[in-house]
Order: C-alpha cells, then structure tokens, then sequence
C-alpha cells in the first residue's frame, strides 16, 4: 500500500511538472510575441492557457482524492496541500501571461514608444525565478527557493523604475500614452509572476522543512 501510495505522489509531482513546463511556454511566448508584436503568437497563447486550466482541474482532484483515501500525515501531508497551492500559483501565472499577450494588439496600433528597457530585465529575472521556482520544486531544494524568494524585491524595484519612465513618457508625449498605459500593465503582470514564483518556493521551503516564511511568520514567533 505505502508503494503504491509513493507512485501515486509520483504521478501528481509528474503532472505538476508538466503544468510548470506549459505555463513557462507560455510566459515565454508571450514576451516573444510582445517583443516582435506578432499576433499570431500571442493567439497561440490562449490555447495553452486553455490546456492549463484543464491540468489545474485534474491535479486538484488528485490532490484531494489522495488525501481522502489515504489521510496522510507529515511531509506528504504537506507534499499534497503544497501541491495544490502551487498547481494554483501556475494557473495563475498563466493568467497573467495571456494579459501580457492582450496587450500586444494596442501596442500595434497606437503610436510607438522608445524602448522600455527595465521591462526587458524584468522580464529576464522573472522567467528565471519561474525556472528555479519550479526546479526548486523537482529537488526538494530549500535553500534554492530561497534564494529566489530574495529576488523579488529586484523584481520590484526594476517595476517602480519601468513605471516612472513611463510616466516621463506620458509627459513628454501624450500622443504616446496608450502605449505606455500598456507597457505598465506588462509590467505589473511581470510583478505578479515574480510574487507568485515566491509563493511556490514559500510552499516548497513549507514541505521540506516545515518551516512557514510567508507574512514574515517565523519573526513573529520569536
């Protein structure tokens, strides 16, 4: 029973996987689609964002089917309950991507603005701390989410700079406006990546070591 058990926790950790490599397919096409304004690309985005919520629907339920049939305790108790956490931060993160590809239809249409490079770094820190949420997942790996979870005051301040930018532009050349009211949204969505690749590598530092970090919970105790 414990083996067959063990498989199964296997198969969920498979399925996860495979919902992270989707959901990073799709933040990665998005920015692509963004970058080179191509449309066709970003309309790829919705499909997969289609299939993600699919994979979302079927991991929650063999979350919850687990943990009714067996009542686990301990780290797998906390395996499955992470699980389910994370499976809806990646759902999440899919959402966010498709908002980055509705943008690009307005960025084609209204006048262009000068390269908002800050968006380009943050895009680039962002898949990273996606990526190393995830494999911090895979290994079982604390210190790595970490580590990850320390990169997303960067995240935030490259946010605050690319907004006040924007705003410069907004000033400088109203005819331009459109555009830079979408960029912030991109950069916001981005944001909204990077704090959700924090949540998983707190559920990820929760099921190897049972410790909760979220809200600054351990000070609080001390």
């Amino acid at each position: 029973m414990d083996r067959h058990f063990d498989e199964e926790l296997q198969n969920v950790k498979r399925k996860i996987v495979d919902m992270a490599a989707m959901v990073e397919e799709s933040i990665t096409k998005s920015l692509d689609a963004l970058k080179n304004k191509d449309l066709k690309m970003a309309d790829e985005i919705q499909e997969l964002d289609h299939k993600t919520d699919r994979l979302e629907i079927t991991i929650e339920d063999m979350c919850i089917e687990l943990i009714a049939r067996h009542q686990p305790v301990g780290r797998d108790l906390r395996f499955l309950i992470g699980t389910i956490k994370m499976n809806n931060d990646l759902e999440r993160m899919g959402d966010h991507s498709v908002n980055i590809a509705d943008c690009i239809k307005y960025v084609i249409e209204a006048p262009a603005i000068g390269q908002v490079m800050n968006i380009w770094a943050m895009a680039k820190i962002v898949k990273e701390m996606v990526r190393e949420s995830v494999q911090s997942f895979i290994d079982n790996d604390a210190a790595r989410a970490q580590k990850v979870c320390e990169r997303d005051s960067i995240v935030d301040g490259l946010r605050n700079e690319t907004i006040r930018t924007l705003l410069t532009h907004m000033l400088e050349e109203p005819e331009k406006i459109e555009s830079a009211i979408q960029y912030m949204l991109v950069a916001k969505n981005l944001e909204r990546i990077a704090d959700l690749s924090t949540n998983i590598c707190e559920d990820v530092i929760y099921i190897a070591q049972a410790r909760v970090i979220k809200h600054h919970a351990e000070n609080e105790k001390s």
